[in-house]
């Protein structure tokens, strides 16, 4: 079977069309989505419209369950927190999109693999709502905190989004004690897809890196994951998008360039412009 998925849209409809095709050209058998589906950039109402019609199993990101208003921010988050609630805005008019939102499940569960946003360690226990600290970021204390219970997680492969940069984590077999220096990171290149062969005796943290961006590892493409299951492999894609359209309507957008994280967005894309014919 050809499992395929991605996440972190947030509203960049160009790159969900690339993964779309992707999906499509590879006959992916089955597509899930790992959150995320609206946030940072002004147009969640199209991608929230489209995935809806998609039917695609999804989880629950941060910015999907911010903007449907189920929990705060940090307050730190300015720049998130204007985000989020211009997307809230935008989603009013669209009926039925915060109940959609809210009833998004927090992890799918499968027979070798786990989806989630972000991390199984740090979902809420049950019975208990989610709040904005169930989102970290996977960074290296993060990760050492989370090594033991993951040496005895009963499942192969996490899959999860969030961090928006693409990796495989794998942590061997046979180690009694984890440490971090135990972990092997498998990163894709920039433009280039990346194709890792699963160890039966390994674990696995897939995470997929960003559809929509922000691009944090300064890579404008939409990212996306395979995992085949026939062939045991784990294939992280790179996928161009039409990036100077989307910076056409992002500059040009009333709020989005208020927001500091957007400019940096744009000066990132601006980067990857095709030259002006006119200049010069």
């Amino acid at each position: 079977m050809r499992i395929y998925l991605f996440g972190d849209i947030h509203g960049n409809e160009y790159a969900l069309d690339a993964c779309i095709k992707n999906s499509q050209s590879i006959k992916a058998d089955r597509i899930y989505c790992l959150g995320d589906l609206v946030g940072w950039l002004p147009f969640g109402d199209r991608t929230l419209t489209r995935m809806k019609t998609y039917g695609f199993s999804t989880v629950a990101g941060n910015h999907d369950l911010l903007v449907a208003g189920l929990f705060t921010d940090f307050p730190r988050n300015l720049d998130r927190i204007q985000a989020s609630a211009y997307n809230a805005g935008l989603l009013s008019t669209v009926p039925g999109s915060i109940d959609y939102l809210l009833k998004l499940p927090l992890a799918i569960e499968k027979d070798n693999f786990t989806i989630v946003h972000h991390s199984p360690f740090h979902l809420p226990s049950k019975g208990d709502p989610p709040t904005i600290r169930c989102f970290e970021y996977l960074t290296q204390p993060v990760l050492e905190s989370c090594l033991e219970a993951w040496s005895a997680y009963p499942k192969q492969i996490i899959f999860s989004g969030h961090d928006h940069i693409p990796a495989v984590y794998e942590l061997p077999g046979g180690v009694a004690y984890p440490l971090p220096e135990h972990v092997k990171i498998h990163k894709p290149s920039a433009g280039r897809k990346l194709t890792i062969r699963l160890n039966p005796h390994s674990r696995y943290w897939v995470k997929a890196g960003s559809v929509g961006g922000p691009y944090r590892d300064g890579v404008p493409a939409a990212n996306a994951v395979l995992y085949d299951t026939t062939e045991e492999t784990i294939t992280l894609f790179r996928l161009p998008f039409p990036t100077e359209r989307l910076y056409r309507e992002l500059s040009s957008h009333f709020f989005a360039p208020t927001l500091p994280a957007m400019r940096d967005y744009l000066a990132l894309l601006a980067k990857y412009l095709p030259p002006d014919p006119t200049a010069g």
